[in-house]
């Protein structure tokens, strides 16, 4: 297929529309038998493409003596095509407008499945991250420390991460999982409280956090695997046993910042 060929793809034409009109472009008004031949179409196939071309105004026929002719319009004719397709998507997506309200009613109906999407890798968490971010209110976490540390990668974004949340100025608790449970080892950050738990007493490998109706789930023992769910009735459930984790680590070490 040739440079224009390709080109007219993008008009909505098909391979072979587009081998057929560019063959009686450049032929002038001929046979049907002659453009089949100058575009290698078959002659029934070039048929139904002419029949197709004539349809989007793009091919026209006329009659001489006893022979029919077939001819292409002006290639500005492809402009207003454009032009029509333009208008067709901005009548369908103000169709959407209308009805998008309601399916998103029904999407973020009480009762409706919650929301889960699975993300892999380091982009995958940063773009948890920027969900993390753009979610208002205080915050909970339980953070498999340790394991957290075994990442460079995650590591070398940690006072980013630590800057944007004492920009958005908003509380938080923490359940640090460390081998090594010291107040001085707790990282330091603003506007929250952090605890450290033993890891041999507790063994957690997986990072939660819960703000809003998002619970952000990430994993980084193996590999870096993040999940987000949304769900404000499992969000107040993980609340519930935070709650009851962060009573019962009264006695460990603590700090607030």
């Amino acid at each position: 297929m040739n440079e224009l060929a390709r080109e007219l793809l993008h008009f909505g034409l098909s391979e072979k529309e587009a081998a057929v009109y560019l063959a009686a472009l450049e032929m002038g008004p001929s046979p049907v038998q002659d453009i089949s031949h100058k575009a290698k179409v078959n002659r029934a196939t070039t048929y139904v493409m002419i029949e197709a071309l004539t349809n989007r105004g793009l091919m026209s026929t006329y009659v001489k003596g006893k022979k029919r002719f077939y001819a292409a319009e002006t290639p500005d004719r492809l402009r207003t095509i454009l032009r029509m397709q333009q208008k067709e998507l901005e009548e369908k997506e103000n169709e959407l407008g209308e009805v998008l309200p309601l399916l998103l009613a029904l999407y973020n109906a009480e009762g409706a499945k919650p929301q889960i999407r699975y993300l892999e890798g380091s982009e995958g968490l940063q773009t948890v991250r920027q969900t993390f971010n753009k979610l208002e209110g205080e915050f909970i976490q339980i953070v498999p420390y340790d394991d957290l540390k075994a990442f460079e990668e995650i590591m070398a974004q940690q006072s980013e991460h630590l800057k944007e949340l004492a920009e958005q100025n908003a509380s938080y608790r923490a359940l640090l999982v460390m081998k090594d449970p010291k107040v001085e080892n707790i990282p330091k950050a603003l506007n929250g409280e952090a605890r450290v738990i033993p890891a041999d007493k507790f063994p957690i490998h997986s990072e939660i956090t819960v703000r809003g109706n998002h619970i952000l789930l990430y994993s980084f023992k193996s590999a870096i695997l993040s999940v987000v769910i949304v769900s404000q009735e499992i969000a107040d459930a993980i609340r519930a046993l935070f709650d009851m984790a962060w009573l019962g680590t009264e006695n460990y070490p603590s700090k607030k910042q």
